[in-house]
């Protein structure tokens, strides 16, 4: 029953999430335009909490939430291997956390798909020389991923796991440091 619950919950969730990442367009190398949603979360105290986790990376490195101490801002993107706005997406986030990591601003992915289909998230950042961490999700973090509607999914979690705003879709570099400097600035 519960490895049932288990494979719809998980068919429900690629039929929604690739609806949401088949609408999006990405950003390419050429100049093409990406075609997204941004929301804010508030900055209030009733801001959405990211969920409390103890994982490992894909490298097989334990992480957990504690990851959001060490920084003034962390950038989660959850996206998946499958998703080609995602995947357009990591050399700019590669580029984002290079450029601003000595700036108190950490760079996670979750890869939504790694416990399914490892090979593929593995390469995928071998390909693109991707050095910060990416997370195997599970617990509450699976149940969290299980939650997003349309990937890639970008969130700006503060130091004390805050969520103080969400990305929906593909971004570029500019775009990414506009928002993190946005919320840095909120701080």
């Amino acid at each position: 029953m519960k490895k049932r619950l288990l494979i719809l919950g998980f068919a429900l969730m690629m039929m929604a999430s690739a609806t949401a990442c088949g609408s999006q367009s990405s950003t390419d190398k050429d100049g093409g335009n990406a075609k997204t949603e941004s929301t804010t979360a508030s900055t209030d105290k009733k801001s959405q909490k990211f969920p409390e986790f103890k994982a490992k990376t894909v490298t097989g490195e334990d992480i957990s939430s504690d990851v959001f101490k060490d920084n003034k801002l962390t950038v989660v993107n959850v996206w998946g291997s499958w998703c080609g706005p995602c995947v357009a997406e990591i050399p700019e986030l590669q580029k984002l956390y290079e450029n601003m990591k000595d700036k108190g601003v950490n760079v996670v992915g979750l890869a939504q798909d790694a416990g399914t289909d490892m090979d593929a998230v593995k390469d995928i950042l071998e390909k693109n020389k991707v050095t910060y961490q990416n997370v195997v999700p599970e617990g509450a973090v699976t149940d969290f991923v299980m939650s997003i509607q349309a990937f890639p999914s970008t969130f700006l979690v503060d130091s004390e796991g805050n969520i103080v705003d969400k990305i929906q879709g593909g971004r570029d570099l500019e775009s990414f440091t506009k928002a993190v400097e946005d919320a840095l600035n909120k701080m």
